[in-house]
């Protein structure tokens, strides 16, 4: 389907033609040339190759203005938030801690030099874990003094970073895929299972329910990842690089190179179907999610901001006022589970709307061999405040 789309910029008002399906585009930003991107509330820190950190206001996505920018040593090559503080990664082998606080004068906090390139950075609490040459996890409890706890230096490359612990797993190109066990920060170690794979991986992402996607030059893959157990699930052909993921419920969020923003159902890997998508013409690099909006961006795509609101995910329906929570355990599970929550009769539905069984709360819920592994939603009959709880069987 096409579509016309008019974009209100600094410059004048441009006119181009996006093929899209189910998203819209609701913003841009041109005067930049991000690869990373992160957004807290209504301001966003941009990664620039040029250089640096830029910051922006985006209360109005239809009107995004810049409010601060600082110019640093060598390319930015990936960011996080952590906490007030922003970390960047750059091509000079530096991680910097930068005090947004102030936009207009943007304030270096602390840095650290690495003896091998940084590329991408992921940041829990005060630790921050970049990769690139070697993977190195860093405390930055004391912006003005990062400290390098933890190494592991066997890494090829790696270009894509997803930290869940006990486990870090980082996307190695065409070395394939690497999980390091980070229990111990001080000595991660490899985690002994290691993809080998023909197509160079891209990026990687953890959804909650421990699944793995990892996104090739090819397509995106998933597999389960519980312990020892490494099983793959599913397939889905990208049109074109899977350079980054982010999964929301059933929904995986692709930035899918010249191909644009890709939004595929995973709600049952082994029948993977796209939902939505929007190709800009040129090549998107790194997506970040803030429901209901999507921001993708690349080195000439510049900034976008999408309007994902057709994809509400599972969470999002949980968090809708005065709602009386249904409780799962196990979730995931195998045979069975326990389903608790206001008595009554539920209903366990299938991602596709269609009632598969019914049972009484509290109670276990043994779904019959007819019903196949997937996600499925528990919503009790007869009250609108209880939003729907999404199950995982395995």
């Amino acid at each position: 389907m096409k579509k016309i789309w008019i974009v209100a910029l600094s410059l004048p008002v441009l006119l181009f033609g996006a093929d899209s399906l189910n998203v819209c585009l609701l913003g841009r930003f041109t005067p930049c040339s991000p690869l990373g991107i992160a957004v807290e509330g209504n301001v966003a820190f941009l990664a620039n190759s040029s250089g640096g950190l830029q910051i922006l206001d985006v209360t109005n996505p239809s009107s995004i203005a810049s409010s601060g920018y600082l110019f640093l040593p060598g390319d930015a090559t990936g960011i996080a938030t952590v906490g007030d503080y922003v970390a960047m990664a750059c091509s000079d082998s530096t991680l910097r801690i930068l005090d947004p606080t102030v936009p207009s004068d943007i304030e270096i906090l602390g840095e650290l030099a690495s003896d091998a390139q940084i590329e991408r950075c992921f940041a829990i609490g005060d630790t921050v874990y970049a990769t690139g040459g070697k993977f190195s996890i860093i405390d930055v409890s004391v912006p003005a003094a990062p400290v390098e706890i933890g190494v592991f230096p066997d890494v090829f490359g790696a270009s894509g970073i997803f930290v869940k612990p006990p486990y870090s797993y980082l996307a190695e190109d065409h070395y394939g895929l690497s999980i390091v066990d980070i229990s111990n920060p001080a000595f991660p170690v490899s985690d002994n299972r290691y993809f080998g794979l023909e197509e160079y991986v891209r990026s990687v992402c953890i959804d909650r329910y421990n699944r793995i996607f990892i996104g090739t030059d090819e397509e995106l893959m998933i597999y389960r990842h519980l312990g020892d157990s490494i099983e793959e699930l599913g397939s889905w052909v990208a049109p074109d690089n899977v350079l980054d993921i982010e999964v929301d419920g059933i929904y995986a969020f692709l930035a899918c190179g010249a191909s644009g923003l890709r939004i595929i159902d995973i709600s049952n890997p082994s029948a993977i179907a796209e939902v939505g998508y929007y190709v800009l013409g040129s090549e998107l690099t790194d997506i970040f999610l803030d429901y209901p909006r999507a921001w993708l961006v690349g080195l000439w795509a510049r900034v976008n901001v999408f309007d994902i609101s057709l994809f509400q995910s599972v969470e999002e329906r949980e968090k809708l006022p005065g709602a009386i929570a249904i409780s799962t355990y196990p979730n995931p599970f195998n045979s069975a589970c326990r389903i608790d929550g206001p008595k009554g009769r539920a209903k366990i539905f299938n991602t596709a709307g269609r009632v598969v069984d019914e049972i009484e709360i509290p109670g276990i819920w043994s779904p019959g061999k007819n019903i196949p592994s997937g996600i499925y939603l528990v919503k009790v009959k007869g009250t609108n405040s209880t939003p729907a709880k999404a199950v995982l069987m395995r």
